[in-house]
């Protein structure tokens, strides 16, 4: 009989041992696991490291220069007002506005009511973004006049023709560097666009060139009732 309970009771010793062991090691294990495994939830410095990086970052953005194209004009043209003063307050031609043609100007030649030019901008975002000045070319007489009509017409185109010699030149110099809001457009690029235009013979002909970046077209047609020169300075 005591050798039956004391069997009994070493059973249990040994079952309570073993449970005792399982514990112990399970508590270890989970010791362990909590030493390897740093706290990952932000302390209050590292909120506040991350939240001036964020305001800095933003403060970046805000102050950085804006690329948007409706923000910033490509044209080298000044402002249109600018170039309204500059045409009515020009002392070389009298600058009347077309009806119902706000960036349509006459010009008359303050010396010469035969040389009547036309002048057309186009605008972007408010400055210049091209410039188209028309002249009328004088009409050539073959032989002599016999009638009085003719020889009114003749002295009329002889009359143009010798104000075209001087309203041409003189207006291209006026009213292009007057358009050029970047003042890089050269006197010298002016005058050889200008005799390359009045080079120009026929209905038809044309010249074009670029110079510094401002790019010029000069070419003849046929107007209503005369040839006209037509040049054209684009500022974009």
């Amino acid at each position: 009989m005591k050798q039956t309970l004391r069997r009994e009771l070493t059973n249990i010793i040994f079952l309570v041992l073993i449970v005792a062991a399982a514990v112990v090691i399970y508590l270890l294990s989970r010791a362990e696991s909590a030493t390897q495994t740093p706290d990952a939830s932000p302390t209050p410095a590292s909120e506040t490291a991350s939240k001036q990086t964020s305001e800095e970052t933003e403060s970046a953005d805000a102050s950085a220069p804006s690329n948007d194209p409706e923000e910033s004009s490509t044209t080298r043209g000044v402002p249109e007002s600018v170039f309204k003063t500059h045409l009515l307050s020009s002392e070389l031609y009298a600058a009347a506005p077309v009806r119902n043609k706000p960036t349509t100007y006459t010009l008359i030649w303050s010396e010469s009511e035969q040389a009547e030019v036309l002048l057309t901008y186009e605008l972007r975002n408010g400055d210049l973004s091209s410039l188209e000045i028309t002249f009328q070319l004088p009409e050539v007489f073959q032989g002599n006049p016999k009638s009085d009509i003719e020889k009114r017409l003749a002295e009329a185109s002889e009359s143009l023709a010798t104000a075209n010699d001087e309203v041409i030149p003189a207006l291209l110099l006026d009213l292009l560097p007057a358009s050029d809001a970047k003042d890089k457009l050269q006197q010298t690029s002016i005058r050889f666009w200008t005799e390359e235009a009045q080079r120009l013979k026929k209905v038809g002909d044309k010249f074009e060139d670029t110079l510094d970046g401002y790019h010029f077209i000069a070419y003849r047609k046929q107007g209503d009732t005369l040839q006209e020169l037509v040049c054209i300075l684009y500022l974009t």
